[in-house]
This record gives C-alpha cells, structure tokens and sequence, in this order.
C-alpha cells in the first residue's frame, strides 16, 4: 500500500512493508502495534500531518504536532520517546503509562488495525 510516490535516494516511501522493515531494522519492540498506531494515527498515512509534516505517530511538542524531515525522522523520535523505555511486558499498559494517547478507546481502534 504505496501512498505518495515521494521517494529519494535515501528515504523509502511510506508503506506498511518499509514501515515494517525500519521498525524490525531498529529492534522496536511489538513492531505490529507500533504499525497499527501509524496507521491509526494517519488514517492510512493521508492525514494532513503524515503528509505535511512526515508526523506518522501523531507526535507533539508545546506547540502542537512536530514537523520531521521525513517520515524515518518520525520513527527515530518514537523510539527515542516510547521504544527505548519499554521493559517488557503489556506494550498497551505502557503505552498508557507513558501517557501515549488521551483517548480511552485508543487500545481498541489498535487492536482492531493488528
């Protein structure tokens, strides 16, 4: 599922399989979850932030959702933030530890993209 044909010598475009790849390439744990949240987050990467500002994890900062690069930008910072705390365990408790999402629903519309 190719969606923008925005591709460069270095940078993928964006998809559920490159996706994937980088995800698995990075050690990211419960990879398929982290997908399932990108595609929520995005609307099936044709939000206006995934295609504006690369943001496929509806990512934010004080002034409101982050701009990146590029959308392997985008995956850098999750890991950094979330991938890189999680010590195991039930990915959606940490989530919700994390204070990942504000909506109570959120693991359900997950679970139903997994």
């Amino acid at each position: 599922m190719v969606v923008e044909e925005i591709v460069s010598d270095t940078i993928p475009s964006l998809n559920v399989e490159n996706l994937q790849k980088e995800l698995i390439k990075r050690n990211v744990p419960c990879y398929k979850i982290v997908i399932a949240q990108a595609v929520l987050e995005t609307g099936h990467f044709k939000s206006k932030h995934c295609r504006e500002r690369n943001n496929i994890f509806g990512m934010r900062n004080k002034k409101g959702y982050k701009y990146y690069n590029s959308w392997i930008e985008c995956v850098d910072d999750y890991e950094k933030r979330f991938s890189k705390r999680y010590k195991g365990g039930y990915y959606f408790v940490f989530l919700q530890k994390v204070h990942y999402a504000e909506d109570p629903t959120y693991e359900q519309k997950v679970r139903k993209l997994l």
